[in-house]
Parts: C-alpha cells; structure tokens; sequence
C-alpha cells in the first residue's frame, strides 16, 4: 500500500510541474511546484516525496527534484 501511496505521489508532483511550465522555464516551474506542493499538500504526503527523493527518487521529473532541493536547503 506505501509503495502505491508513493507513486501516486510522484506522478502528482510530476504532474504539477508539467502543468506548471517544466518545458519552458525549469527554475520558475520548480519555484511554481514547490509552492504548489507547500500549499496544498498535508505534510505527510510532502514528508513521504521529500523521503523518496531522498532515497533515490527514480522517476521524478529534474523540476520536482529542484523544488525539493530548494524546499530542504535550509
């Protein structure tokens, strides 16, 4: 069940950051995501990509991976 939790995760975030303009300006589309994701989302679910990414993060989109590095530099 975590692991579908997960992946339901990802492509929600991938997702945002496609919506968000990934294609056409990735540090603005990453800026976007993680305010999408900040707003939006409880913080289990944010603590459970922020795990992921952490341990490898297979399949998220580089823009989703800015939005998390830049969530968790400080």
């Amino acid at each position: 069940m975590a692991a579908q939790q997960t992946d339901h995760l990802v492509k929600m975030a991938n997702q945002i950051a496609i919506n968000t303009g990934a294609a056409r300006d990735a540090e603005l589309s990453a800026q976007r995501t993680g305010e999408h994701i900040r707003k939006f989302w409880t913080p289990a679910m944010r603590a459970r990509l922020t795990h992921y990414w952490r341990e490898g993060g297979e399949g998220l989109e580089p823009v989703v991976v800015m939005a998390l590095r830049a969530e968790n530099a400080h």
